[in-house]
């Protein structure tokens, strides 16, 4: 029986939530039923290693993250490319992912290849209103126009698709609710030793640590962290703060660090393979998003049992149970922000507290398994009915074909 060919779009390969959801569902999808193949721009830190792993990688070279007029010429031979690989592969169902592929790949599946399934997955909605008035109207207004060539919308959380309803995006469009998954079950080198993470990254043994694992990007608001960080470090000395990841803003954030003085208390290790090993040394997760759908990185420090302090935006706080599990702070309150963090830094009895509400809540639905049934659910009933094979083989021994008749319909 003929598999079912999903082709994945991403705008890039890098390191990020949406990049993680999609190549653990193409991993885990079963290969009896289903063909997975994912297709991306070039240049993304992950690219030689996907490559390496999955069977089915493609690459736009055209395909940006940049959002610019002067870039229009590359967006539109994207599309070419895109529509082209569709020609190619033929698939059953096209799913795409991200801000930019998203747009530009519907664009091309209803130019150049109608006959598929097109599903988009807002792994957060990607545009803010702190970008500016004109910017958040551009993206709503466009993803209104993508959303009428798109047969489901998937969002991660219950807070993003409430605001799509609400701004007309997807209006008359099926829509389903798909949690970004991860493996619970964490597991650290046999040894491991705390004391000895800490001293590589030149932090006191008795030091306590504040962790963000993000990258350097607009939307992940970096300098709230630093800044938060100042804040902090002017009433507690005690502390080190590890902000990981790169981008456009590392530059920016390690500089205001310096002109504060901070820069020996907070650490920019840039990218990492330990992450599990930097949250088991940390006291307290922060996270300064101006957007989420659901952080991974968040659920990775649920996983942990590590009380966290976030900006309520989107699926926080379908993740984050506020003075429960965490705090909740109003966006752009750095002030109460960082008085938060010193509040769990101060108080053992209350972070132990906070890490059992953290083991007793079930997170089965934000889980690899559960993710992997639903997204296979929804292909299922999208994809082509499978013709019979054999019934259409007894139909013919049967009834005999049309070449069997003349042309006044009797039998030869």
């Amino acid at each position: 029986m003929e598999k079912t060919r999903i082709l994945y779009f991403i705008t890039a390969l890098d390191q990020g939530g949406a990049q993680n959801s999609v190549l653990t569902t193409v991993k885990r999808l079963d290969k009896r039923e289903f063909e997975a193949h994912v297709a991306a721009g070039k240049g993304g830190r992950l690219d030689g290693k996907v490559k390496r792993e999955f069977k089915h990688v493609h690459f736009i070279p055209a395909l940006r993250h940049d959002v610019r007029p002067r870039y229009c010429l590359h967006d539109a031979l994207a599309i070419v490319q895109m529509g082209m690989l569709m020609r190619k592969l033929r698939p059953h169902i096209v799913h795409t992912n991200a801000p930019k592929a998203g747009i530009l790949g519907r664009i091309a599946a209803r130019i150049f290849y109608r006959k598929a399934k097109v599903v988009h997955t807002f792994h957060g909605l990607g545009f803010a209103k702190e970008h500016g008035k004109k910017h958040f109207n551009f993206f709503v207004k466009t993803e209104k126009f993508c959303s009428s060539m798109t047969d489901v919308l998937v969002f991660v959380s219950k807070k993003n698709a409430a605001e799509a309803a609400q701004l007309g995006i997807g209006k008359g469009v099926k829509s389903e609710i798909i949690r970004a998954g991860i493996e619970f079950e964490r597991k650290l080198p046999s040894n491991f030793n705390p004391t000895s993470k800490k001293a590589s990254l030149k932090i006191p043994s008795t030091a306590r640590v504040v962790l963000a694992i993000a990258n350097f990007k607009p939307l992940k608001n970096p300098l709230h962290f630093v800044l938060a960080a100042y804040k902090v470090l002017g009433k507690m000395k005690n502390v080190y703060f590890i902000y990981t990841g790169d981008g456009e803003l590392k530059t920016a954030a390690t500089n205001l660090a310096k002109h504060l003085g901070i820069e020996k208390q907070i650490i920019f290790p840039g990218w990492r393979g330990d992450t599990d090993e930097l949250l088991a040394i940390s006291d307290v997760y922060a996270s300064t998003s101006l957007r989420e759908g659901v952080p991974m990185s968040l659920l990775e420090a649920q996983a942990h049992q590590l009380p966290s302090v976030c900006y309520d935006v989107d699926g926080i706080s379908e993740v984050v149970t506020d003075n429960r599990t965490g705090f909740l702070v109003k966006v752009n309150d750095i002030s109460t922000l960082a008085e938060k963090i010193r509040t769990l830094l101060r108080n053992n009895n209350l972070r132990e507290r906070f890490k059992q509400n953290i083991e007793r809540r079930d997170f089965g639905e934000f889980t690899v398994p559960v993710m992997i049934r639903r997204q296979e659910q929804l292909y299922r009933s999208l994809a082509p009915k499978k013709q019979n094979r054999r019934r259409s083989f007894f139909r013919r021994k049967k009834y005999g074909s049309r070449r069997k008749f003349n042309s006044k319909g009797e039998h030869k």
